[in-house]
C-alpha cells in the first residue's frame, strides 16, 4: 500500500502527476507508475522537500516491490532512509525488500528500527513476526509460500475476458489463501487449495524454481477447489479454475483429500478421474513425505463432513477453514455441523502444542497465528468459550463463529511476544 500523508507538493502540476500516478499503482499498472514517480524524481528534485522526495522513494518502492524487483526496491528504501531518517516507512520498506530477498536477519534488524521510530505500529511487530517465524522455517529446509488473490493472483484484468474479470473480483473479496509447502533441498511442493487463477499459482512456483509432486484439499468448497459453484451463487454461468485444472496440466500426481469430501469435489468437478484423488484416511496416505519435509493429514470435520488440516513437521498447521484465526469457520453450511466442529477445537486440534503455527484458509485479518494464541482468545482445547455464541460478520458478508475480541495492534504485539518467546524451540 502507498502511504497514508501526504507532504505538500512544490507546485500544482507536480501534485497532479502525483495524483496520476498514485492513480496507476491502485490500478495494479506498477510498471506505469514506476515510470511516472521517476520522472517527478527526476524534474522535481531541485524544488521538493526532503519529505516529498521521500514519499515519491517510498511509493516507487512500492510499485517495484509489487513487480517483484526486491533488489530495486530496496535501493529505493535506502533513499529514503538518506531523505528523512526519522521515517519509520523507509525502514519498513527496506526490511520488506529483505524479506522477500529471504535476508531474514537484517530485515529483523530494519523492522526493529522502525519499530523504535513507530512504536504503537503494530503492522511492524507482526512482520517482525514473521520474519523469525520464515528464519526458522528455512532452518527446517521449509517455505510455506501463503498467495492471496488480489494481491499475488487474479490481478490482471483482460478487456476481452469479462467474466474472467467478475471472477476475479469475486476472488478478491473472498479472500482464500492458497499454500505453497516446499521442501528446500528438493526443491518438490504442495500446492493446497489451489483456486482461482491456476496460471498465476503455477508462476509463482515456476519463479521459486520448485516442482509440483502433489495436491491437497482442506475441503471441498468451492472457492479452496474451484469447479462450478453452488447457490446461489450459481446465478451466472461460469466455472472456477481449480483443482480440475491443475491434475490436467500434471497428469502425474495426485490430490490428497479426506474421503467425505470427494464425492462433492467430484459433484462440482466431473472431469477429475475418482482415481486421481487420494484418500487420506489410509495407512498409506495419512501422511506424505518430500525431502525432510513430513505432511500429516489431520481430520478436523465440522465446516465440512471431510475437513482436513495438514501438520507439518509437527509444528506447522495448514488448518482451511476449521480455525481461522480468532474464529472458527462456519457450521450452517451444507454439511456443517457444529457439535462436530466443537468436538476437532476440543480434542483433534486442543491437544496440539501451544508453539504450533497456525496457518488460515482465508485472510480475516491475520496471516498466522500459533495454538497457544488462539487457546489464549477461548477457540481451542478446554479453553473452549462462548461457542457458537457470537457471530462475526466479515467484509465479503460471509458470517463466521467468533470466540474473541482484540485489536490488530494488539494481536500483533502478542504475536510477535509469543513468537520470540518460543522460536528457538519449537524447530
Amino acid at each position: 500500500m502507498l502511504v497514508d500523508f501526504q507532504p505538500p507538493a512544490p507546485n500544482d502540476k507536480c501534485y497532479k502527476l502525483v495524483c496520476r500516478a498514485n492513480d496507476l499503482f491502485e490500478r495494479h499498472l506498477y510498471s506505469d507508475a514506476v515510470v511516472e514517480y521517476t520522472k517527478i524524481i527526476q524534474t522535481s528534485a531541485s524544488e521538493s522537500s526532503n519529505e516529498f522526495m521521500a514519499l515519491l522513494h517510498s511509493n516507487r518502492s512500492a510499485s517495484y516491490w509489487q513487480l517483484k524487483q526486491y533488489s530495486k526496491a530496496k535501493d529505493d528504501a535506502d533513499r529514503i532512509m538518506e531523505l528523512w531518517p526519522t521515517w519509520a516507512k523507509g525502514y519498513f520498506r527496506y526490511a520488506e525488500a529483505l524479506m522477500n530477498l529471504r535476508e531474514f536477519d537484517e530485515a529483523i534488524t530494519y523492522y526493529k528500527r522502525a519499530l523504535e521510530k513507530d512504536p504503537e505500529n503494530g503492522e511492524i511487530s507482526a512482520r517482525i513476526a514473521k520474519a523469525l517465524l520464515e528464519k526458522d522455517n528455512r532452518a527446517m529446509g521449509l517455505n510455506i509460500i501463503q498467495i492471496m488473490p488480489g494481491r499475488d493472483i487474479a490481478i490482471k484484468r483482460n478487456f476481452h475476458k469479462p467474466i474472467q474479470n467478475r471472477i476475479y473480483e469475486f476472488a478478491q473479496v473472498m479472500r482464500n489463501i492458497i499454500y505453497i509447502v516446499a521442501d528446500e533441498e528438493t526443491k518438490h511442493c504442495v500446492v493446497v487449495d489451489a483456486c482461482w487463477d491456476i496460471d498465476g499459482i503455477f508462476q509463482i512456483v515456476e519463479d521459486y524454481g520448485y516442482h509440483i509432486v502433489a495436491a491437497a484439499v482442506t475441503h471441498y468448497h468451492f472457492d479452496h477447489v474451484g469447479g462450478s459453484p453452488p447457490p446461489p451463487y450459481d446465478t451466472l454461468p461460469i466455472k472456477i479454475a481449480g483443482l480440475a485444472n491443475v491434475l490436467k496440466r500434471l497428469p502425474y500426481i495426485k490430490c490428497y483429500v479426506n474421503p467425505q469430501d470427494i464425492p462433492y469435489i467430484r459433484q462440482a468437478n466431473p472431469t477429475i478421474p475418482a482415481n486421481r484423488l487420494a484418500s487420506t484416511c489410509s495407512d498409506v496416505t495419512e501422511t506424505l513425505e518430500i525431502g525432510k519435509t513430513k505432511i500429516r493429514f489431520l481430520p478436523t470435520p465440522g465446516h465440512t463432513p471431510g475437513s482436513q488440516s495438514l501438520l507439518i513437521n509437527d509444528c506447522r498447521l495448514l488448518a482451511g477453514d476449521t480455525l481461522l484465526c480468532g474464529f472458527c469457520g462456519r457450521t450452517d453450511l451444507h454439511g456443517g455441523d457444529k457439535k462436530v466442529m466443537e468436538h476437532t477445537l476440543r480434542h483433534t486440534l486442543g491437544p496440539l502444542d501451544d508453539r504450533v503455527v497456525v496457518y488460515p484458509g482465508h485472510h480475516y485479518g491475520s496471516e498466522w497465528s500459533t495454538v497457544g494464541i488462539e487457546r489464549d482468545k477461548g477457540c481451542l482445547g478446554d479453553d473452549l468459550v462462548g461457542f457458537g455464541t457470537g457471530q462475526l460478520m466479515m467484509s465479503n458478508g460471509t458470517s463466521h463463529t467468533h470466540h474473541s475480541n482484540g485489536s490488530a495492534t494488539s494481536i500483533a504485539s502478542k504475536l510477535s511476544r509469543s513468537w520470540s518467546r518460543s522460536k528457538r524451540t519449537i524447530a
